[in-house]
């Protein structure tokens, strides 16, 4: 980090004066704490705010664009025009010019950067600002140990925290690296409530350059339309062909395909976003529909090193990543350090992220395209396919402030290109590229000290599971996305939060019954027999018989996993073409629901090829389509942890489970009055007890309050010989009564926040009769409480 960094971190970063603009967010990495300090806090406030709309001193206005010009809209007259200046452009969220509500954090998207050093403790109060939408947050990379109920996994770990309520997050920055956060409530995520989450290492690496800065990178795919509506089109079956326009003509959707013929989605892309900025083109042409949007832009200086940590917040894609004429050099992937591999490019998927460094060995006096473009290659009939981008500027520092004229490098027989992290196994051999998987990254050495890969004992096999991540048919639809043949549910209170008989109410466990062939329940994987630290391998399978499936990106929450293998169908070695699904896998019931390996000698962990040495380490992994990946990891973190695919539309439909990891006695229980939810049901004799029972006084006749009336009376009757007449004592009471009434609605105004006892004592003394009165009814001395016992106790 550079001196001019540092003191921007600790003296003006709070003014905004090191951002490149005036406002709006910061793609430079600078410590939100000093390094010396125990707590870093964060307030995050999310409400919706409106693309392309300029809000000041509480008005708003549309931008629009008039002869080339951005524009805003007079407050009171819409034919009136004023230019935007550049203070108020970095305060507008332009995306790809759409007009479209949002989910903005602080107003900002992405939201606000998360920077901390590690094991400094990360306070985040969320205060719920919208009126429709409840939600949680995900901290996507934090391991959450001793803190599972942290993890922000919307009825695992937590409930969604509700319009108008605010909920503090506080939890360790474990582990380093480059991490981010999210909506974990529908599609949220995808239309604002995302940003990033650094960590930074206490000590520095010394096997890579210095670097002159480091730079966040946030890319995403962006729907013009609400992404809410995006994933039901997705979930109706079909329904994607009209997901342009129900009443489409010429723009109905058609599907797209990777390299390998995987279908790369049910929905179009529409345009992507770096930073919350972006273009949209037209029919994916070669010009944008406002070219007069910026662009993010990454200023540099000539023969320096940049680090830039890219993370792919996408709904739905994945992105092929480069910077025009400039090598990238992969030193970190999900946050953990790995051996410098170089290539041109790298493929991203949902929720994968990497940190690249890049020397700035151009031309000085150039800009340079920073381009991430979608992986859908081909289309149905497997032509070429134009596919979606999203650009930024690499601008050095003597450019003239210009859109670039660059493109991609060429890839030739004499000039062989490499892909990093690819989904499928080869590219076509003329398109020159060479193509390599996760399982090629090599963990360094520290990073293998501070993880080892988890062995079992000697002569003992370690557990294994096979995972299939498929496509099913339920209850009338053709598919749906699901596990092993099990469409998940979610329980109706949070199991990491929830605990004696109403834990078990909670759950429609898919191990309680057998379904059949398929079954629509909560999905739960259960390692809580197994000793703690113990070793457990997965093997994450992506086989069914549906001809649209894709590759899917899993998560999963509580853990970094050792990527020990990665293995592809079997292709057409001249297209890249799937010919047929790996023959590692054997597959039993429709649609592989139970897979297993097709020689028994592999079983227990004694697979080949396993990499056990410096295998790298993930939270997020691409299964490839027809093909499996091997992962390992220790049982070391208890807790109830999401293991899904991240792509929303895939999660939403069932494509998740939850990992039970210990015995929920033995794991770390909440903080006290943590908030809780779930089912509520009452019987109809209960209904009929209150409703025929006592009535609250003030609003009827009540039993026992008749009855203490009249014990009032006899009392008043045997003693009017000794003192004054029942008129007498009525007038008495009533004079007494209003008086009492008028001292407690004075009091009850100008001293509203005294305590309920005393203004209790000021209106019995009101009542010294011994009569009940009209002051004791409106002061509420013999009313039954409205609120719960534990909401009273705290008032008084």
């Amino acid at each position: 980090m550079t001196k001019l960094t540092r003191f921007c971190s600790v003296v003006v970063v709070l003014l905004g004066l090191c951002s490149p603009t005036f406002g709006g967010f910061n793609h430079r990495v600078i410590p939100a704490c000093d390094e010396s300090e125990d707590v870093c806090k964060f307030e995050f406030d999310i409400r919706y705010k409106f693309s392309m709309v300029y809000y000041f001193n509480g008005y708003s206005t549309p931008i629009v664009i008039r002869n080339g010009t951005m524009m805003k809209r007079s407050v009171y007259n819409s034919e009136e025009f004023t230019p935007v200046t550049p203070r108020e452009l970095s305060e507008i969220l332009t995306v790809d010019g759409v007009y479209k509500l949002l989910f903005a954090i602080n107003g900002e998207l992405p939201g606000p950067p998360i920077v901390v050093y590690e094991g400094q403790t990360i306070e985040v109060s969320v205060k719920n600002g919208l009126s429709n939408e409840a939600f949680t947050i995900h901290w996507h990379g934090m391991i959450q140990k001793n803190t599972p109920w942290m993890d922000g996994a919307s009825m695992v770990t937590q409930c969604p925290i509700n319009p108008g309520d605010t909920f503090l997050y506080r939890y360790k920055a474990e582990p380093r690296g480059t991490h981010w956060y999210h909506s974990h409530q529908g599609t949220m995520r995808t239309d604002g409530v995302a940003g990033p989450i650094i960590v930074l290492p206490r000590s520095k690496r010394t096997d890579i350059p210095e670097v002159e800065e480091e730079f966040i990178l946030m890319i995403q795919d962006w729907n013009r339309n609400s992404s809410s509506l995006e994933s039901h089109v997705i979930q109706h079956f079909n329904m994607h062909l009209y997901s342009n326009n129900f009443n489409c003509t010429t723009d109905c959707y058609k599907p797209t395909h990777s390299v390998d013929g995987t279908n790369m989605g049910v929905v179009p892309f529409h345009s992507g976003l770096i930073n919350g900025k972006g273009h949209y083109y037209p029919d994916k042409g070669e010009d944008p529909l406002i070219p007069e949007l910026p662009l993010e832009t990454f200023n540099v200086k000539p023969d320096k090193y940049y680090r830039f940590r890219i993370i792919n917040a996408a709904m739905l894609f994945s992105f092929r990543f480069s910077i025009d004429e400039h090598t990238i050099h992969v030193v970190a992937t999900d946050g953990n350090d790995v051996e410098a591999e170089s290539a041109q490019s790298i493929i991203m998927s949902s929720g994968e992220r990497f940190d690249i460094l890049v020397k700035t060995d151009g031309n000085p006096r150039k800009n340079y395209f920073i381009r991430a473009e979608t992986i859908e290659v081909k289309n149905r009939h497997n032509e070429p396919n134009r596919p979606g981008r999203v650009t930024a500027i690499l601008r050095y520092e003597d450019a003239p402030e210009e859109l670039p004229k660059t493109e991609r490098e060429t890839c030739t027989r004499q000039n062989v290109c490499k892909v990093l992290n690819c989904p499928y196994k080869l590219y076509p051999s003329e398109a020159h590229i060479r193509c390599l998987s996760t399982a090629h990254f090599r963990s360094t050495q520290e990073m293998i000290k501070r993880q080892p890969v988890p062995l079992p004992p000697r002569g003992e096999d370690i557990r294994e599971d096979f995972l299939n991540f498929h496509y099913a048919g339920f209850k009338g639809s053709p598919f749906m996305a699901a596990i092993n043949g099990y469409k998940f549910e979610f329980p109706t209170c949070p199991p990491q939060i929830t605990y004696d008989v109403p834990a078990r109410t909670c759950f429609n466990d898919c191990q309680d019954h057998d379904c059949g062939e398929y079954c629509e329940c909560t999905h739960t994987l259960k390692y809580d027999q197994m000793p703690l630290n113990a070793g457990v391998q997965m093997v994450l399978v992506n086989n069914d018989e549906f001809a649209g499936a894709t590759n899917h990106p899993i998560h999963i929450h509580g853990h970094h996993v050792h990527i020990l293998k990665v293995s592809y169908p079997e292709v057409d070695e001249e297209t890249g073409i799937i010919v047929k699904a790996t023959p590692d896998i054997r597959c039993a019931g429709k649609d592989c629901k139970y897979p297993s390996w097709e020689k028994e000698e592999w079983a227990g962990g004694n697979v080949p090829d396993l990499n056990l040495r410096n295998p790298p380490l993930k939270d997020t992994v691409v299964v490839p389509r027809m093909g499996y990946v091997v992962l390992r990891f220790p049982l070391d973190n208890p807790g109830y942890w999401y293991m899904h695919c991240h792509m929303e539309a895939h999660q939403l439909e069932g494509m998740t489970l939850i990992i039970k990891e210990g015995l929920h006695s033995a794991q770390k229980k909440p903080p006290k009055n943590f908030p809780t939810c779930g089912d509520f049901t009452w019987s109809y004799e209960d209904y009929e007890e209150i409703v025929n029972g006592p009535m609250v006084a003030g609003l009827g006749a009540v039993q026992q309050d008749d009855e203490y009336d009249n014990k009032q009376q006899q009392t008043a009757t045997k003693t009017k010989n000794s003192g004054p007449s029942l008129s007498q004592t009525s007038e008495t009471v009533l004079i007494v009564a209003l008086c009492g009434t008028l001292l407690c609605i004075v009091i009850g105004v100008v001293k509203v926040v005294r305590s309920r006892s005393k203004h209790y004592v000021l209106c019995q003394k009101s009542n010294s009769s011994g009569t009940k009165s009209i002051a004791s009814r409106l002061c509420g001395t013999d009313r039954q409480p409205l609120l719960t016992s534990k909401i009273s106790e705290s008032s008084t």
